[in-house]
């Protein structure tokens, strides 16, 4: 049995619609394909869907087959490492998993290689060894998208890079505004890394007038222990923008102590990043 079989079951068997099971988690007409096994719902949405229905993860996974179940799990964890690499600016581990990835028959493997080449070419900081054409099939999946689930969420977080600033500015505003109030920790995650990556951009292009609604949004996610790492940093960019209106040198102190704090947890060239940025904006 299949993930939307499965899915369509438990509907069924709560009497529900299309429209009133998916309850605003993903589109109706997204959610019908999944059933009908056209479109592979992310695990995000997925575990969200059987949240608001009050489905027990447990019974949901354990009647499922082996197979897709094992599938699954491998594709959270093939996520997991390859988010884990990119932050730890490890090349060598992104290649590891790329030929992992390669060698596997996932149904959206040419998509995870896309994204694990983009990785790694924003790495070694050479983004002109990426195919023009791969990055423009994956912006227009995001940029043209009406409604966002999460693997279009994440897609888009992940091609920020690519965009021009205004670019960037309307599409982080809209799924900002869309995914603010969702009580996923992976979607929490996203949203928070969309807002300290648009705070950066608007920091470099001196636009410092567009920063006023990240902050904002920022501060509506309550901090929660797996999203500590997101609301420990954000403040260091808040800080450097304060700086900007204020010029008052304790902002300066802030952004230095969450800096020294980031290189002691491990994460050194993530570290000379933020201090670089606060130096070119004293």
């Amino acid at each position: 049995m299949t993930i939307g079989e499965l899915l369509k079951d438990y509907r069924i068997q709560q009497k529900k619609t299309q429209r009133q099971w998916v309850n605003d988690v993903v589109s109706p007409s997204f959610y019908a394909k999944v059933e009908k096994n056209l479109s592979s719902i992310s695990a995000d949405n997925l575990i969200e869907l059987l949240n608001v229905n009050k489905i027990s993860l447990t019974d949901f996974f354990g009647k499922l087959n082996h197979q897709a179940k094992t599938v699954h799990d491998e594709n959270l964890e093939i996520d997991r490492m390859v988010n884990e690499a990119y932050y730890q600016n490890s090349v060598h581990d992104l290649q590891q998993i790329r030929n992992f990835v390669a060698e596997s028959d996932f149904p959206n493997k040419e998509d995870k290689l896309d994204i694990i080449d983009i990785f790694i070419a924003i790495i070694n900081k050479n983004l002109s060894s990426i195919d023009s054409g791969v990055i423009d099939r994956l912006k227009e999946r995001t940029f043209d998208v009406s409604h966002f689930n999460s693997d279009s969420l994440r897609l888009y977080c992940n091609l920020m890079s690519f965009y021009d600033l205004d670019s960037n500015l309307l599409i982080s505003k809209r799924v900002i505004r869309q995914f603010i109030g969702s009580s996923s920790i992976d979607i929490q995650k996203l949203v928070l890394s969309i807002i300290i990556n648009m705070m950066i951009l608007c920091i470099r292009n001196k636009r410092f007038e567009e920063t006023e609604f990240y902050i904002s949004s920022e501060k509506q996610i309550k901090t929660k222990p797996d999203i500590f790492f997101y609301k420990t940093i954000a403040p260091a960019y808040e800080n450097i923008i304060k700086y900007h209106y204020d010029q008052d040198p304790k902002c300066l102190d802030k952004v230095q102590t969450i800096t020294a704090s980031v290189k002691i947890a491990g994460m050194p060239s993530y570290g000379k990043e933020l201090e670089e940025l606060m130096i070119a904006n004293k």
